[in-house]
């Protein structure tokens, strides 16, 4: 928690999660804004459509998470099996029941909020006229810097954390206990009693955030490399030396973050995750620092990412193939 208040009695607290959360939004809208404008779209548009891309991305995202996780809320609600149930408070038994809703305590799927975002998107797209293809070029960069603050946040929450890492390792992170993660891992019998922090795990969050900085960054430089490219540079016009087609830039997003979010779910050891295939590697495991019984693959996350990577690659074949006939 950033800071708390106390109003009437109650406590109200700004969380880091939620503030991060909230950067990320304002700095992708701003960047979405200035290329719309760059390209001679209506801003307020762009304004009203980023507005509710956010709300349907940040839905299905939380949607998502909870679909995933629904045997824990409802374990939860229902005391979580603790003796103690019956002397919960009315307002306990309210605020385990409606740990679904509180989004400011971490718990977001990105897959989620991309597919609910990209559905909005197309509706809007096709009562405008726009292009798909074009907004979603247009909206690839802020999507990746946005997601850095993201994961930020989720390290703040201590949400989307890594497995069990070596403690001599200085990359390693300790969460404490009102953290997510220090939850989970109690939760499960991890954590020692008498603990007051998690055991050291990898930082993936720090990993992610690290990852899609540098996506944002080849996004920018891929930007302006294909606009060159297809004649759309500073200065005198240049002719096309070959067919751009809208989608390129976030077709090349698809692949990238997918590939990232593979090798990240590698090292991801909070209960989020389903493992389609339980597929344990010892002497992988050792090469990748990881604990020798630990499942690296098949996770639901690296199934899914596989299939975002393959069919990016497919449609950008294909949209090249049809611009060049």
């Amino acid at each position: 928690m950033l800071l708390s208040l106390h109003l009437g009695g109650r406590e109200i607290g700004l969380h880091t999660y939620g503030v991060l959360i909230g950067c990320g939004c304002a700095v992708s809208i701003v960047l979405a804004f200035r290329e719309a404008r760059r390209q001679g779209l209506d801003g307020s548009k762009v304004l009203d459509l980023s507005f509710w891309m956010l709300v349907t991305g940040l839905l299905g995202s939380r949607l998502l998470y909870v679909a995933l996780n629904a045997r824990s809320f409802a374990l939860i609600c229902a005391g979580g099996g603790d003796d103690q149930m019956a002397a919960r408070t009315f307002g306990r038994v309210l605020d385990d029941c409606t740990r679904a809703f509180q989004v400011w305590e971490g718990g977001l799927v990105f897959y989620g909020g991309f597919i609910a975002a990209s559905v909005f998107a197309f509706y809007f797209a096709r009562r405008q006229g726009w292009s798909f293809w074009a907004l979603g070029d247009l909206y690839a960069p802020s999507l990746a810097i946005g997601h850095v603050f993201g994961r930020l946040g989720c390290f703040s929450a201590g949400c989307c954390f890594g497995k069990a890492c070596d403690a001599a390792a200085h990359w390693c992170t300790r969460f404490t206990a009102d953290s997510v993660a220090f939850d989970e891992l109690r939760s499960v019998s991890a954590i020692p009693d008498g603990a007051t922090v998690t055991p050291p795990l990898f930082p993936t969050q720090l990993y992610e955030a690290i990852g899609e900085l540098a996506i944002f960054a080849a996004l920018l430089l891929a930007r302006r490399w294909l606009r060159k490219r297809a004649g759309g540079g500073s200065g005198a016009a240049r002719r096309p030396t070959s067919p751009v087609p809208p989608g390129t830039l976030i077709l090349i997003y698809a692949v990238l973050y997918g590939v990232l979010r593979f090798g990240i779910e590698m090292y991801r050891g909070d209960f989020a995750r389903l493992y389609l295939v339980h597929f344990a590697t010892p002497r992988l495991a050792r090469w990748l620092g990881l604990p020798t019984g630990e499942a690296v693959l098949l996770s639901t996350g690296q199934v899914v990412s596989v299939v975002v990577v393959l069919a990016a690659v497919a449609v950008l074949i294909r949209r090249r193939r049809h611009a060049a006939t």
